[in-house]
This record gives structure tokens, sequence and C-alpha cells, in this order.
């Protein structure tokens, strides 16, 4: 079972929410309810559950405030929002789930099977909530969550050249020479990068269009990145690619 706290200021939204999980939840049992952030950083601490439900507009304070309060994260968290705003891209980018209120049922019990899954490993999720804090300072987020070694990491798009992706595993190459080894599957991802300006030159590559630095063509369509490195374009996507660089360049 997983140990429930929902924080939410208004009783009714919790009742809901208490009523949805007895109904389709069944792994979930509601441990405790909290109406401000004092008051869950104390039902924290004395009940410690497994998955705490955070509205993010409160009265006394925000769900991002308990956050960053609170002294242990050995829970894991999953936003309650009625605005499809700019916090939610933060949440996408920092690997958090969010529901929008209203509560769609296949939101919510999408939600809790995640968690579960997480439950049954070693993660350690504090490496996502100091991602998503940084996330939330800026308009775009930049530091994007992923698994490496077993453990959540964050990456900042901003140093990344680009991705290596082969049927095993991606490789994640960085400005400073770093290769990382990331164990998320790459669909899970892709949408963030696109939206970061990252382009799939080629079925083994991704790289960042900020880093470009020519076009090579010769024998065979090359790109060449800031540091030097040559990756394969893929010609039937060399029209396209090189319309998506000058059109960034144009706003840049």
């Amino acid at each position: 079972m997983l140990k429930a706290l929902i924080v939410d200021d208004e009783i009714a939204s919790i009742r809901s929410l208490e009523i949805l999980l007895s109904q389709f939840c069944k792994q979930v049992e509601v441990v405790g309810t909290a109406r401000s952030v004092d008051e869950a950083l104390f039902q924290t601490a004395k009940l410690k559950p497994d998955l705490i439900f955070l509205d993010i507009e409160m009265p006394s304070g925000t769900g991002f405030d308990f956050l960053e309060k609170s002294l242990c994260c050995n829970f894991e968290v999953v936003f309650i929002t009625a605005h499809n705003n700019y916090a939610v891209q933060a949440f996408k980018y920092s690997a958090i789930d969010y529901i929008l209120k209203p509560i769609e049922i296949d939101d919510l019990i999408n939600a809790v099977e995640k968690v579960a899954g997480i439950r049954k490993t070693n993660l350690n999720s504090r490496n996502k909530y100091n991602a998503l804090f940084d996330n939330l300072k800026d308009i775009i987020p930049q530091k994007l969550v992923v698994i490496i070694n077993g453990q959540y990491e964050y990456i900042d798009l901003r140093d990344v050249l680009f991705f290596r992706l082969s049927k095993k595993e991606v490789d994640v190459h960085s400005e400073n020479g770093s290769v990382l080894t990331i164990e998320d599957a790459f669909s899970s991802i892709e949408e963030q990068l696109l939206e970061r300006g990252f382009y799939r030159i080629h079925q083994d590559y991704m790289l960042n269009t900020l880093k470009v630095k020519k076009i090579l063509k010769a024998n065979n369509s090359f790109v060449e990145l800031t540091n030097g490195d040559q990756l394969p374009l893929n010609p039937i996507k060399r029209d396209d690619f090189i319309s998506k660089i000058s059109e960034q360049n144009q706003y840049n």
C-alpha cells in the first residue's frame, strides 16, 4: 500500500480526491490531510507518507514552499493544479508528475501507477526537486531530469552538444567533453528536446541547434559543431534542417 497525504486548502477538493482514490486506486491509503504549508510539514514528519498530492496555490504559501522547507524527501509528489501554465513545463522537465483540475480519472490512475513503480526502486527524488526549483526560475526550463547509474540526475541542456542514440542506450555529449549514459527510453524525453531547439539530424543523433557551426556537403552531408565534432546529416532532412537553422538565426 502507498501511504498518501493530501495537501489542499479546499476541503471540497480534498474530499473529491479521497473519493476518487478509494474508488480507482485501491493501492493508496490516505493517512492524512493538510490545508497549509505548516500543517503539511507537520503531517509529513508525523505520518511519513510515500506519496503527497500537493496543491500549488494555498493562502499560507505554495506547494513549492513546502518542498523547499521539507527536510525529508523520502516521498513522491504529484502536484494538483488548476492552471496549465509555465509551471507545468517545469514539471515535465523535472520529471515531476502533475494532474490538472478537474481531475481526470485516467490521469490519476497513471500518476499513482508511476509512483508505485518508483517506490519499488532505490531512486532518490531530491535531485528532481532541485531541478524543479531551478526550472521555475526560468520561463523556459533548461534542467532535464534523467536516470543515470540508477539515480535521478539533471543535465543542463544549454551545455549539451548532442545525444547519440542506439538500440541499447542513449549517450549525452557535453561541451566539457563529458559523456553520460542515461537509462531513460529516448521517447520519454524527445518532446522536451524538440521544444528546446534540438533536432534529429540522423537516426543515431539529435543535436543542439545552438551548437551548430556549419553544414558540410562534400560527398555526404555532415554537420560541424562548435567543438569541431562532425555528425552525419540525413540527406532527406537537409533542407528542413537548413530552414530550421536559418529561422533560428533570424531570431537570435
